[in-house]
């Protein structure tokens, strides 16, 4: 599938990383975009729009808790206790992709951003692509996600099931709560019988 984004384009992307990012969080987000545009390639979805994403989906992981509280409210972003407990682990995604929206970033990539921390039941494949890019990029290494990583090679469905189960369960380890968008996203694959 081939689409572009109207206002940014992939090497745009990498500048504006660049510019927020400090170098070990830059090099995440290399990895994550060429990792999500492989999948983009994969399942069918636009490379560009995948390296978009993927370039850009941290850009405001490096502010403090009060900086993102302060852009969830001028941003209209809502913060609910989960969020007000953890505001840049929690916030920084939905806070990117509506600064990105601001600046006139494609709602497909826009969205793909905001939900690649937690995911959400209904994700598109190119949600999914960087949901799994964020989470199986090179640099992580723990128990389960070499079959995530197997998954995502042929079953784009199946590896985020696997994949939101096992966030899941790490969630629920560290006795943190649980965002409603990664319930869903775990319902919607494993709630029927």
């Amino acid at each position: 599938m081939k689409h572009t984004t109207d206002t940014i384009g992939p090497a745009e992307a990498r500048a504006r990383a660049a510019g927020r990012l400090g170098r070990r969080r830059l090099e995440h987000s290399r990895r994550v975009a060429e990792l999500a545009a492989h999948y983009a390639r994969v399942h069918g979805a636009s490379a560009d729009d995948a390296l978009v994403a993927g370039w850009l989906h941290d850009v405001c992981r490096d502010l403090s808790a009060e900086e993102a509280l302060d852009a969830a409210a001028r941003f209209g972003v809502p913060v609910g206790p989960l969020e007000r407990g953890n505001p840049v682990g929690l916030l920084h995604a939905p806070l990117a992709a509506a600064e990105l929206r601001a600046a006139g970033l494609d709602e497909q990539v826009a969205r793909a951003i905001e939900l690649h921390t937690v995911g959400a039941a209904g994700m598109d494949i190119l949600a999914k692509c960087l949901y799994l890019a964020d989470l199986c990029e090179p640099h992580r290494d723990f128990a389960g996600l070499e079959r995530v990583r197997r998954l995502a090679e042929t079953s784009l469905d199946e590896a985020v099931a696997a994949a939101a189960r096992l966030t899941l369960l790490e969630v629920i380890e560290k006795e943190r709560g649980v965002h409603p968008g990664a319930l869903a996203l775990y319902n919607e694959h494993y709630g029927a019988d």
